[in-house]
């Protein structure tokens, strides 16, 4: 590590002799395995080291940015040289520059982001996992027939931000993940579902039988699947449907969509968009979360935003560019990688829990749609207008009646943030942006 940090001082100190006005280096280091087991064969083993330095120059509010993999001095040389030459031709742009010297600064707190045991784990123990994975999935009911196969993922490395304002940092990240998909037949006609566990810590995977168990139940209940009537119904969004309904939220707070005008968020700060019991909360410094981070891509320190208070939008979420164009302050929301510049990016994204049992709230349903997944994707990201093809189990009588498929739901967005009537105790951080259950009160669901 000492080394790569060596190189990105060493990197600075050359172009700032080459007449940069501004410099910074971001090196990523990370070792990153995959495999696949299908029907107990290993299918895909592949295991990678990349590592890659990028460097950002700035000269008279002009900017170049290169990167390279090849980490030998005279290649670094040369990528340098290259930036030089590039940023005495850029084209000018007022809101160009590194963060002023005060916002920087890292999280002091343990964050738990690097476990140390997912670097020890045997290959062939990662083989195993996987294979009793699928197996026990496949013998979860005479019903389930076949495998889209098992996976192990895990990633673990660091990444290392020096800049010439005098911001050095080092973050090391870890993080492991297993899943299963399965398919299920019925009468000729099959079904398929998976499930997954993603964690920062090897320890704190779900076990392999609940994994298991919830990818053959996610599957097996899709068994008859009819298609609905086209109707206006309320819907209700379980945890993974209702993390996807925030993550269009989450890419349209962000400032690039706002100073782009490709938002239907623009002109809305400080205004209610939502009901006044909805929260959403996007916090980086979460202890475990999977995108959690002592500081950001800009060398400014992670920080817990609160996006909508009490159905209020209270901020964006700004990277120092976004910032400028918007004359606001940044939120340390900065992401890149060694080929890209800086934009602003989610991290922990999430609606809080409510006080509804997912129960209750299906409960409270005579007639309508409890929502397992959603698929080809229909959105106006200036207007808000929504459009899913959709999967899910209808509601008859307060309880889940029988599958459906095949058929839309649509509304807009702002719209159903307005028309959330219930949210649930179910809140569980499994991604980036997690979600309880919540009850939309009327949707059209277009089906036969």
């Amino acid at each position: 590590m000492q080394e790569l940090v060596k190189i990105a001082e060493n990197v600075i100190s050359e172009a700032r002799r080459g007449g940069a006005d501004e410099v910074d280096v971001l090196v990523n280091n990370f070792t990153n395995t995959r495999l696949k087991i299908r029907l107990g064969k290993v299918e895909e083993l592949r295991q990678s080291n990349p590592k890659a330095l990028g460097i950002r120059v700035f000269k008279n509010k002009r900017k170049a940015l290169t990167y390279t993999s090849d980490l030998r001095p005279e290649s670094i040389s040369k990528m340098v040289q290259k930036a030089l030459e590039i940023v005495r031709v850029s084209s000018t742009d007022e809101y160009n520059g590194l963060p002023e010297k005060h916002l920087f600064g890292k999280v002091q707190a343990d964050l738990k982001l690097y476990d140390p045991e997912i670097a020890q784990i045997p290959t062939e123990r990662k083989i195993k996992m996987a294979t009793e994975l699928e197996d026990l999935g496949l013998k979860q009911d005479p019903l389930i027939t076949n495998s889209g196969g098992s996976f192990w993922n895990d990633s673990y490395g660091q990444s290392i931000l020096i800049n010439s304002q005098g911001f050095s940092g080092v973050q090391e990240f870890s993080s492991c993940s297993l899943s299963l998909q399965l398919v299920a037949e019925k009468d000729g006609v099959k079904q398929t579902d998976y499930w997954w566990s993603g964690q920062r810590a090897f320890n704190r995977l779900d076990s392999i039988e609940s994994i298991a168990k919830t990818a053959a139940a996610r599957t097996i209940r899709k068994i008859g699947a009819r298609k609905p009537t086209t109707q206006s119904v309320p819907v209700v969004y379980d945890p993974q449907t209702g993390a996807d309904l925030l993550a269009i939220l989450a890419s349209v707070v962000l400032g690039s969509a706002i100073y782009r005008k490709n938002s239907f968020l623009v002109d809305k700060l400080y205004q209610p968009i939502a009901i006044e019991e909805l929260n959403i909360i996007d916090d980086a410094t979460l202890p475990g979360g999977i995108d959690s981070r002592y500081f950001d891509d800009e060398g400014l320190p992670a920080r817990r935003n609160i996006v909508i208070e009490n159905g209020i939008l209270k901020t964006y979420l700004c990277d120092c560019y976004s910032a400028r164009k918007l004359k606001c302050t940044p939120t340390g929301s900065a992401r890149r990688g060694t080929s890209t510049d800086p934009s602003p990016s989610t991290s922990n994204f999430f609606l809080p829990a409510g006080k509804y049992s997912p129960e209750e709230i299906i409960g409270s349903i005579s007639n309508g749609l409890y929502l397992t997944d959603l698929n080809w994707v229909g959105i106006n990201y200036v207007t808000g207008d929504y459009s899913r093809g959709a999967e899910g189990i209808w509601i008859e009588n307060g309880k889940l009646a029988y599958p459906v498929q095949e058929f839309t739901v649509a509304g807009n967005v702002l719209e159903m943030l307005k028309s959330i009537s219930m949210i649930g105790n179910d809140l569980e951080f499994r991604g980036s942006i997690n979600s309880p259950t919540f009850k939309i009160d009327r949707m059209m669901v277009s089906g036969q």
